[in-house]
């Protein structure tokens, strides 16, 4: 809710006369601050210890490097938008934030399987009309948690290599006791 309300504003900023630096930093401190947080949250609900490994800190590195290139490409896109003054930003705002917000639960879930690393995962299809080819091909199949991230297998993750990209996906991983790992 910090994160969603911290874009909303620096986006608000802009689009009221704001210069663009300002506000993209703000963006972008925004999304350092919650992805670490976030990140951390998975690790230790996933069972690891912080501090984390080399490994894992690099994985988070590339991770919010990339969201800052996603994070300048949306204010590139603003910056042409705040030319039309008919422009209905608030709705184009929200919907932003609200996209930019639920990338954190894909960190969460990413760090959460990496405390796992070599615990088996069962992947189990939700409840869905249709499922895409690859969900239906690993129901019910057990890989490591080092597996589902490598191939980047993650229910729910916005954008993973799953067929349906993670997006509307209510599919789960679940340990040896049933228990639900991503969320």
């Amino acid at each position: 809710a910090a994160y969603h309300d911290e874009i909303t504003q620096a986006l608000i900023t802009f689009f009221e006369g704001g210069t663009i630096a300002a506000p993209k930093n703000a963006f972008r401190r925004a999304t350092l601050t919650a992805f670490q947080d976030a990140f951390d949250l998975g690790y230790s609900d996933g069972g690891g210890e912080l501090p984390v490994d080399a490994e894992a800190n690099a994985w988070l590195e590339a991770r919010t490097q990339e969201e800052f290139g996603n994070v300048d490409a949306l204010f590139e896109q603003a910056k042409e938008l705040r030319k039309d003054k008919k422009f209905d930003y608030p709705v184009w705002i929200a919907a932003r934030a609200d996209g930019y917000s639920s990338t954190v639960m894909s960190v969460y879930n990413s760090a959460a399987l990496m405390a796992k690393k070599n615990q088996m995962l069962t992947f189990r299809l939700g409840q869905a009309e249709k499922h895409c080819r690859t969900c239906a091909s690993l129901n019910g199949k057990m890989h490591r948690a080092s597996w589902y991230i490598s191939h980047d297998y993650i229910p729910r993750k916005a954008g993973c290599a799953l067929e349906c990209g993670g997006y509307n996906c209510a599919c789960w991983l679940e340990d040896s006791d049933g228990n639900e790992v991503t969320i």
